[in-house]
C-alpha cells in the first residue's frame, strides 16, 4: 500500500542571488514545483541567501544563528532537494554550508545507528553553462545517502544550456524543451512515488546485534 495525502517537499536553493534578483537555479525550482504539485506534493522554496547562517558543524551556532529555523523545515518534510549553481566544477558555497550543519545529524547517525533524516527522500536541482553536473550529483547523492536519505532512481533536475536574461524566458524555454519536461516528470515522480512507499514501510529501526539479524537496507547499527 502507497501512502495518500499531501507530501511536503523543501527545496534549499543555494544561488548567491538575492531573492529580489533573477535566479537561474530558483526559476528552475520553481518549474520543477509545478511537476510535484500535479502528484499531489506542497513545496517551499528556501532561499539561502537571505538566512544567516553561522560557520559551524552543530546544529546551532548561537546567538543569530537562523539555521534552527532552516532545519525545522527540512525535518517536517519529506522530500529534500539541494538546488545549486555550478560554481567552479562544483556546488555554491551555500550548498556546502549546508552540508558542513547537517554534521551534527550524521554524528547522531554514527553515534546511535539512528538517522532524523531516515525515511526522507534526496534530489538535486543544478543550473549552469559548464559541464559539472554528475559530479555534483554523485557528490550531493554520496552525501545524502550516508546520512540516511534514500536516493531513487533518476533523482535530479539539470540544465547546462544557454540561458536567457528574464525568468519569464528561461520558464518558457524550459517547458517548450522536451528533454528538461522528461526530466522533471520523471523526478517528481519518482521522488513522490519513494516518498510515499517509505511513509506506508518505513524502515525499521535497527537494535545491537549481529550483522545476520540487521534487515538489508537498514540505515546502521543501534547502541
Amino acid at each position: 500500500m502507497i501512502a495518500e495525502g499531501e507530501i511536503k517537499v523543501i527545496m534549499l536553493c543555494g544561488t548567491l542571488k538575492r531573492s529580489n534578483q533573477f535566479s537561474h537555479t530558483r526559476t528552475m525550482c520553481e518549474f520543477l514545483e509545478k511537476h510535484f504539485e500535479t502528484h499531489d506534493c506542497k513545496c517551499e522554496i528556501v532561499d539561502l541567501v537571505e538566512y544567516n547562517l553561522k560557520p559551524g558543524v552543530e546544529s546551532d551556532e548561537g546567538e543569530g544563528d537562523e539555521w534552527p529555523e532552516v532545519l525545522k523545515k527540512v525535518l517536517a518534510a519529506d522530500i529534500l532537494i539541494f538546488a545549486t549553481p555550478i560554481w567552479w566544477g562544483t556546488y555554491s558555497s551555500l550548498i556546502q554550508r549546508v552540508i558542513e550543519r547537517m554534521d551534527a545529524l550524521n554524528d547522531e547517525l554514527l553515534e546511535t545507528g539512528k538517522s532524523e533524516l531516515a525515511n526522507k527522500i534526496g534530489g538535486m536541482v543544478i543550473s549552469g553553462a559548464e559541464d559539472g553536473a554528475e559530479h555534483i550529483i554523485g557528490q550531493i547523492a554520496g552525501f545524502f545517502s550516508w546520512n540516511g536519505l534514500t536516493v531513487p532512481p533518476a533523482p535530479s533536475l539539470s540544465y547546462l544550456g544557454n540561458y536567457p536574461k528574464n525568468k519569464e524566458e528561461l520558464m518558457e524555454q524550459l517547458e517548450k524543451s522536451k528533454p528538461i519536461k522528461n526530466m522533471a516528470e520523471v523526478m517528481s515522480y519518482n521522488l513522490n512515488y519513494f516518498a510515499r512507499l517509505l511513509k506506508s514501510h518505513p524502515m525499521p529501526e535497527v537494535s545491537k546485534g549481529t550483522s545476520k539479524d540487521i534487515p538489508p537496507g537498514t540505515v546502521g547499527m543501534k547502541g
